[in-house]
């Protein structure tokens, strides 16, 4: 009797587990209205967590390659704070890659890679770090 009475609140508790991200995060790369320009935006949502990040931004076309890095650390409230958002120029035949790492409470997360323009078929695995990348 315990075991059916106690069976459907420790579904709904694991349930509530399972879909409960602790930081909603969102790493966004997409064309401007304006022509030759990108608009990045890295945001955060969460409920008290710190977050801390570090987003590197190469690119690379035949006008050269450049590459930049930006971190911080927030504490995630329950509006969406987006400590990052730029606007980049970029020629035509520009490609551009953002990599995210980040950690929530000190655990880390698993690295967000945006690529523009998408590449077809893509998977989500990291880049070899002793490798060079391959952007265009």
């Amino acid at each position: 009797m315990l075991v059916m009475t106690l069976a459907p609140w420790l579904l709904a508790a694991a349930a509530a587990a399972t879909t409960d991200a602790p930081v909603q995060v969102r790493l966004d790369l997409q064309p401007a209205a304006a022509e030759q320009r990108l608009t990045l935006s890295l945001c955060f949502k969460g409920s008290g967590q710190q977050v801390r990040y570090r987003l590197k931004v190469r690119s690379s076309g035949t006008a050269g390659t450049g590459q930049t890095t930006q971190s911080g650390i927030l504490t995630a409230g329950e509006s969406e704070q987006c400590p990052l958002r730029n606007r980049l120029g970029i020629a035509a035949d520009t490609a551009v890659e953002a990599e995210l790492q980040w950690w929530i409470d000190d655990q880390e997360q698993p690295t967000l890679l945006e690529r523009y323009p998408p590449r077809g078929g893509d998977s989500d695995e990291e880049p070899d770090p002793d490798q060079p990348q391959q952007l265009a």
